[in-house]
């Protein structure tokens, strides 16, 4: 299920305090929020990366809100990372309101070939989806049942243009299975601030494939902490279903602090 960031006084306020607390650092490349395709990089060893979003998805039949969104990423090595995510969803649908826990998200990403300042990079990321609230079923924020999300993501990195590649398969107890496609391109305006922009698409069986086109910022505040934002629309798919609108605000937490990978040697990775 996708959403998009709500933009509310409460994260407004989150971020201007972040930024008068954390100072200013240059930006670093990486992927993942506030795009929906993913790319290889990973925390480095023993760091955390904390995203903590507000999202909005409106179609021409509901609107709903994650707020807050939690994804939580550990580093083990240089070339492996630990996922788990679980949002807070509320959804309105012809007049009719529902809030409760959404599906949790837990994964592992193995970056096989590079890493960050090399020119190619090329990971694995299966992700597995899954109920942890009844209520959230009976009230119908969420499908029974699970995914097993199982995409790859391929990196070319030629300073200051950054391209990435993800392709999969999600498969869907009790419902149709697909092929998600995302391809998405980062270029740095500046030291501390990144442009981002993708397609991407979900292609379920033996239904019109859903295109979704993003455009987004990340800003650099502190080698701890960056401010994301983008907005976004389906161009084609169902068109009930389809969003008409995704926007996202969030925050970007690096703890300790960013890893840096330094200049590739020969010892990387190992």
């Amino acid at each position: 299920m996708r959403s998009t960031i709500h933009a509310g006084l409460a994260a407004a306020a989150t971020v201007a305090v972040a930024t008068l607390l954390l100072g200013a650092a240059p930006v670093r490349a990486q992927g993942g929020p506030p795009l929906i395709t993913d790319d290889p990089d990973t925390p480095g060893p023993r760091h955390w990366e904390i995203n903590l979003t507000l999202l909005r998805e409106r179609t021409r039949e509901e609107r709903e809100t994650e707020a807050p969104r939690l994804d939580l990423n550990y580093g083990v090595g240089r070339r492996i990372q630990l996922k788990l995510e679980v949002p807070r969803l509320a959804r309105e649908d012809a007049g009719v309101r529902a809030s409760g826990v959404g599906d949790t998200t837990a994964g592992v990403k193995w970056r096989m070939v590079g890493e960050e300042h090399r020119v190619i990079a090329w990971s694995i990321y299966p992700q597995y989806e899954f109920n942890t609230s009844r209520t959230s079923i009976d009230r119908g924020l969420v499908r029974s049942g699970h995914e097993l999300l199982l995409p790859s993501e391929l990196t070319l990195e030629v300073k200051p243009i950054e391209v990435n590649l993800e392709v999969g398969r999600n498969l869907v107890s009790g419902g149709p299975d697909a092929w998600v496609f995302g391809l998405a391109t980062e270029a740095e305006l500046s030291r501390r601030l990144e442009l981002v922009g993708e397609v991407h698409a979900e292609s379920e069986d033996r239904a019109p494939t859903e295109w979704i086109v993003n455009v987004g910022a990340r800003a650099k505040i502190s080698r701890k902490a960056t401010l994301m934002l983008a907005v976004g629309r389906a161009v084609a798919g169902r068109a009930a279903e389809r969003p008409r609108l995704l926007a996202l605000v969030g925050l970007q937490l690096n703890l300790p602090e960013a890893f840096d990978f330094g200049p590739p040697t020969r010892m990387s990775g190992r």
